[in-house]
């Protein structure tokens, strides 16, 4: 009789405490310009990490309860297996109870060789103890490991033939003092003789598939009769205990008898065999035999076992494939026989049964191998440390600053599952001398699986991530879809990749990291694979005018130049526009800070009254409209570029001539630069000048203020000073703008502050409506946003203004950029427990539904629960992100709960669009959004059952 939760698995339960570790991977991508024709590099983020605890299932097995056959005065021995069919190491209490008063004495004894008979003849107690218990627990049994005991009964000479005798033997949890297992022994008293027949595997462990095993099969008479036509048949389990259809096999002409030797027992159903007489008819698995029950067994039938003799059947056994690690084969034989006379039937029509064997699967490794290389198909390849021969992963150069993969495969060449720590060392080489050539510091590595996405992590609790169980190939040759197979069919390998992201100041190479994967069973075994990056290229900027580098662009080259590349016209007071274009000439993306100076080169400093700004080009591509201050181009991928416009502002008495203007473009992180030489030619002449362009950040149902200077910059005086701010708000979503004067001068916008209504000139100072050359006035500009506007959206308002000068009209334009916020994409990860696993969560504690989700830790039984997930990304930035993909994966020790499945994003439900295993499968998780706009969530739920 087995005691435990009965659970229904198909794999070995993770070990108590063993954390099932799960991070989950969005990758996204931004506008890099207002019409999103140019976008980022792809870019990523990471989840935190939630961590569920298998939490501790005592189990008890015990096999098994038998019927023998006993005389008066006679002994019979009962064998029995006890094993610890928990998640976690426990003691037993072993106790004798039951006991008839047919039997006169017991003993309890260790069968260490599990050879049904006793070790010694010093029992570990006996009927003289007074509760019937062994006074301390057995020792400690790891998950999965057995102890035999035989039972003696000893019959009383009193006894009745004719009755029966009984004893149990009952074990009970020292972790679950409520989880007990009991097997009750009968002994049949006979007047007749008496057959025992004991059982034996030749190992208690097997891998599957594996073998050949030898089972022998022992037979002996204690009686005081002659024994005749003794049947002892063997059905070998084609089933395992947790349910496989999967089990033994028989090897045919395997077969021996002790009493004919080294001679070939024939399988085929064709007689006696022997020498008369004593002989055996022995069959197996023979398919065609007319006695229907040789065809699906071993049977032998020995013609007579006299008192006192013994002799033994042995045979082999092979074990099918598709059986997990920890599962078991139970093995019981039958048989029974006749007096010498032939007239009394034993075990007729029940048979008597032998005890049974339990063959625990064993498919972890006891010698371990590992080969790391790049190889999908070749387990071979680089398994030597010393020689470089397909032991070196190659990487074409990169510019600085860059993110490159390396992709490797881990092979298992041992001869069992086993699973690999991987580390990546920046100072040693394959056999563990100092690197040549590391990598740069700064350097960041991050190991990854196949996807290049999810990261690997630590699933056996030592602090190092690692493959998860890693096992051979099936009898057919094949691994699981998640790894790789070799050519010969007879080691599988795990892809993994090594994300490395580079610093941004280091160039050169060849630069070397060593990966090296070591066995968790015995860490002394490893092997290692170097990871080469050809060369560090040194990032280039260029900075041309009108348009981008096409090898012939003003401008193009490495700079400064001794003359100017552009010269534009400037009015004193007035202002001129240059078209930089900034290209990035390096193979990655980059930005580059952006500065100015009147000579080559101070930045920021200009010659007295003159004043630059640099602006966006709000997308024409020739500064004919702008946007924001720049100080930073913001990214640009390798090998684009972006428009900036500079606009330069001459002093009012700026005299005829010619002024150098010099631009900067430096990248903070790699230190790539170029310098442009421009000039403007200053002419006198009517201008106006309203400064600066503002950007700001207002909530839904508010306003933003945004102050501005209105400054006659030519060498006339000018009137009918008019200003506008549109587009109006019936065009503009709702967005609207109110301009006001500075009436009373004090620079601070107030209620005494005059509104601008279109078509009212500007008051000016002193209320003449003449602004004179030099004069500046300060406006104020209210935009408003509508309440229903979404955080993220931008607005942009220009104010315009015009003015009459002496000679001609003139007119400036500055730009409010209003935002509704200006932060990043966020992903983040909670977890909650689903006890019954219908993809609904109900914990921990007491909750229900989507009030389940937490951060924190919490415990999961093996077998019984599910774990569900759920993933967020939140875009907390002002631009939409697109082509958005949350990425996860199962863990080991976890599969598919396909009932939790669930995905929202801004355009509705996208379940339907979720990749991911079956049922009960293992694998990727992964799902496309699409876009994300500024404030918008996405959310993918799925679940996973704790095996």
């Amino acid at each position: 009789m087995a005691a435990g939760l009965g659970l229904a698995v198909h794999a070995a339960m993770p070990v108590a405490g063993t954390l099932i570790r799960n991070q989950a991977v969005a990758t996204f991508r931004a506008c890099l310009d207002d019409g999103c024709a140019t976008v980022s590099d792809e870019q990523r983020v990471s989840s935190n990490i939630v961590q569920t605890l298998v939490q501790a299932v005592p189990g008890i097995e015990l096999v098994s309860a038998q019927q023998r056959i006993g005389q008066p005065g006679g002994r019979v021995l009962f064998a029995h297996v006890l094993t610890n069919t928990g998640n976690d190491s426990d003691r037993y209490q072993l106790c004798i109870n039951g006991v008839s008063s047919q039997i006169s004495a017991w003993q309890l004894y260790a069968d260490d060789d599990s050879d049904g008979q006793p070790d010694s003849l010093t029992p570990l107690m006996d009927q003289t103890d007074a509760d019937g218990c062994l006074d301390t627990p057995t020792a400690l049994l790891a998950a999965g490991d057995s102890l035999q005991v035989v039972i003696g009964a000893d019959i009383a000479p009193s006894a009745s033939t004719g009755t029966s005798a009984a004893l149990a033997l009952q074990a009970r949890s020292e972790a679950n003092n409520a989880l007990t297992a009991s097997n009750s022994n009968q002994i049949a008293l006979v007047n007749g003789p008496v057959i025992d027949v004991v059982k034996k595997i030749s190992s208690p462990y097997a891998r599957s598939p594996g073998g050949p095993l030898t089972v022998t099969l022992t037979w002996q008479n204690t009686g005081t009769e002659t024994a005749t036509d003794v049947v002892i048949e063997d059905i070998l389990p084609l089933q395992s205990v947790a349910g496989v259809s999967a089990g033994m096999q028989f090897v045919p002409g395997s077969a021996r008898w002790s009493s004919t030797g080294a001679l070939v027992l024939t399988d085929s159903d064709d007689g006696a065999q022997g020498t008369a007489p004593l002989t055996m008819d022995f069959c197996a698995y023979d398919t065609g035999a007319a006695e229907i029950r040789c065809q699906d067994r071993v049977r032998a039938v020995i013609s007579r076992v006299t008192p006192g003799a013994t002799a033994s059947l042995t045979f082999e056994v092979t074990v099918a494939p598709g059986l997990p690690d920890g599962d078991r084969l139970l093995n019981t034989a039958r048989y029974a026989y006749r007096n010498a006379a032939g007239d009394l039937a034993f075990g007729d029509p029940v048979p008597f049964d032998s005890n049974t064997v339990a063959l625990r699967i064993r498919s972890r490794a006891q010698v371990p191998g590992v080969v790391a290389n790049n190889d999908n198909g070749d387990s071979s390849t680089g398994a030597d440390d010393v020689s470089d021969s397909g032991n070196i992963v190659q990487h074409a150069a990169v510019g600085q600053g860059a993110q490159l993969t390396f992709s490797g495969v881990i092979w298992n060449t041992g001869d069992g599952e086993d699973r690999f720590d991987l580390r990546v060392l920046t100072d040693q080489h394959r056999t563990g001398g100092t690197l040549t050539d590391p990598f740069p510091a700064g350097t960041a590595f991050m190991l990854l699986r196949a996807d290049g996405y999810t990261p690997l992590t630590d699933t056996n609790g030592n602090g190092l991530p690692d493959t998860g169980p890693l096992p051979r190939p099936d009898s057919s040759g094949l691994c699981p879809a998640r790894f790789v197979v070799n050519g010969a069919g007879d080691a599988c390998g795990l892809v993994v990749s090594v994300l490395v992201s580079l610093p941004p100041d280091a160039v050169g190479g060849p630069r070397h990291a060593t990966l090296v994967a070591s066995s968790v069973t015995d860490d002394t075994v490893r092997n290692a694979v170097t990871l080469r990056l050809s060369d560090i290229v040194a990032s280039t900027v260029d900075i041309t005018n009108d348009r981008a580098a096409d090898g012939s662009a003003p401008g193009e080259g490495a700079g400064p130049e001794a003359t100017p590349v552009t010269v534009a016209p400037i009015t004193p007071g007035g202002s001129a526009m240059l078209v930089l274009v900034v290209n990035n000439r390096g193979s990655v993306q980059d930005n580059f800070d952006l500065s100015f100076s009147g000579s080559d080169f101070i930045p920021g400093q200009l010659p007295a009254g003159w004043q630059v700004q640099l602006l966006n080009d709000a997308g024409a591509g020739d500064c004919s409209a702008t946007s924001a201050v720049l100080s930073n181009t913001g990214l640009i991928p390798g090998g684009q570029s972006r428009v900036i416009c500079a606009r330069i502002t001459a002093p009012a008495n700026a005299g005829n001539g010619q002024q150098s203007l010099y631009f900067r473009a430096r990248s903070p992180t790699t230190g790539a630069q170029d310098i442009k030489h421009d000039a403007v030619q200053i002419n006198t002449a009517p201008a106006l000048s309203l400064t600066p362009d503002q950007i700001g950040q207002v909530m839904p149902g508010s306003h933003v203020l945004y102050v501005h200077q209105l400054s006659n910059t030519g060498s006339e005086p000018l009137s009918n000073v008019l200003l506008t701010g549109g587009p109006d708000a019936a065009l503009d979503n709702g967005w609207s703008v109110s301009l006001f004067e500075d009436t009373d001068g004090n620079g601070d916008w107030g209620p005494a502050d005059q509104p601008l209504p279109a078509g009212t000139p500007l008051a000016t100072v002193g209320g003449d409506g003449i602004l004179a050359v030099g004069e500046s006035v300060t406006l104020f500009a209210r935009v408003f946003a509508p309440a229903n506007a979404a955080y993220g959206i931008t607005n942009t308002k220009t104010i315009s203004a015009t003015a009459q000068g002496v000679t001609l009209s003139v007119s400036a334009s500055a730009q409010d950029v209003s935002t509704v916020s200006n932060t990043q994409v966020r992903l983040s990860k909670e977890q909650a427990l689903d006890q019954n696993c219908d993809g609904v969560p109900d914990g921990p504690g007491s909750c229900t539904g989507a009030g389940c989700f937490v951060y924190t830790r919490f415990q999961a039984v093996p077998g019984q629960h599910c774990v569900i997930y759920r993933v967020t990304a939140l875009n907390n930035g002002g631009e939409t992100m697109h082509q958005v993909t949350l990425n996860d994966r199962t863990q080991p020790f976890t599969a598919m709960l396909a009932a939790a499945t669930d995905c929202q994003s801004p355009a509705g439900a996208c379940t339907g669009a979720v990749v991911a295993p079956a049922d009960f499968g293992t694998g990727d998780i992964s799902v496309n959004v699409g876009e994300l706009a500024a404030g918008e969530t996405a959310t993918l739920i799925f679940g996973l059952r704790v095996q």
